[in-house]
């Protein structure tokens, strides 16, 4: 009788985490062990997994979650952009550092981390390849670096092997931050004027794909100790892009040929930031990062997870962001 293959995936209540689960779970010979804090929301948790709480700052949490694991996906992230640098290293670096060390330990076969495209920061070679520099322009997008560095480090010499993917923006069903936050911005009409300044390029994947490659990857040969990007096959500029949100939320929007003013927007991020941090203690409604993204360009290329053999499940974000905005609707997000 063939031994089931035990797989874990951390961060399982969150987006990519739960889509991880839900699809691991369809898998044959395959069993699957999820785990988050303690005190995560458990709304997409699927119950058909076994849930074992975890926190991946204290290492004696982790000695049983591991245990018997084959192969781990490791989707767990502090992913907030006005998120102090301490909360970020000790969550994205130590956390995985400690997940790395606990997984030699145990005689885990395999990690695939879920890192970002970000780690290459506003690269002026289009489209970024995996061998580019890796210039992280913001806070979190540096704790992604040094979190795939510390992997790296961590499993030297060891028989844990690594695959590291880097999606670009993830969008799709459950999906609350980033992406999201434009389509909600769109929806309640608080970009009701586009500027065709913002001319240059938005990478894009359904979440549906970077599970999908996460899995492929997890046995192709030749995967191990790489990186590899996954992005779908659009070229769109941020101007189109979010006029072609307008219609599917039944909202308009209005072109303008006068330059929205990078500093103006930086200037309310920073005032929105300093506001959350000091007054209400909650989440900016504006963030520095996500300004400046608005207008720096971003292309990655794909060429290298397609000579894999994977196949695209979402190749044009159309029809995907159609179907988010549908589920976006039927569950009361918007």
């Amino acid at each position: 009788m063939t031994k089931e293959r035990v797989v874990l995936v951390t961060g399982a209540c969150g987006f990519v985490g739960s889509h991880l689960v839900d699809y691991l779970l369809q898998m044959a010979g395959t069993d699957v062990r999820a785990t988050d804090l303690p005190s995560a929301n458990r709304a997409f948790q699927n119950p058909s997994s076994e849930f074992v709480p975890s926190d991946l700052r204290v290492p004696e949490t982790l000695q049983q979650v591991i245990q018997g694991v084959d192969v781990i996906y490791h989707a767990a992230s502090l992913f907030r952009y006005s998120a102090s640098w301490e909360d970020l290293y000790a969550v994205n670096v130590d956390g995985t550092r400690n997940l790395a060390a606990a997984s030699i330990e145990a005689g885990v076969s395999k990690l695939v981390l879920i890192s970002t495209s970000g780690v290459y920061g506003a690269s002026r070679s289009l489209p970024i390849r995996e061998e580019e520099p890796k210039r992280p322009s913001n806070a979190y997008e540096r704790s992604k670096w040094e979190q795939e560095l510390a992997v790296q480090e961590t499993c030297l010499g060891s028989r844990l092997e690594v695959v590291i993917l880097r999606p670009a923006p993830i969008y799709g069903p459950r999906n609350h931050y980033g992406i999201a936050t434009i389509i909600r911005m769109i929806a309640k009409g608080q970009l009701p004027v586009i500027s065709e300044n913002l001319n240059k390029l938005v990478p894009l994947v359904h979440v549906a794909d970077v599970v999908g490659a996460a899995v492929h990857l997890t046995d192709y040969p030749g995967a191990t100790g790489e990186a590899y990007n996954v992005v779908d096959d659009s070229t769109y500029r941020k101007y189109d892009l979010f006029s072609s949100l307008a219609p599917l939320l039944d909202t308009k929007v209005y072109h303008t040929q006068i330059p929205t003013p990078r500093i103006a927007l930086r200037t309310l991020a920073r005032w929105s930031e300093w506001k959350a941090r000091h007054i209400t203690h909650g989440e900016p409604k504006v963030e520095l990062a996500t300004v400046d993204m608005m207008y720096n360009g971003y292309w990655y290329s794909n060429s290298k997870l397609k000579a894999t053999g994977y196949r695209l499940l979402y190749p044009d974000p159309r029809i995907g962001l159609k179907d988010t905005i549908d589920w976006y609707r039927l569950h009361g997000w918007l």
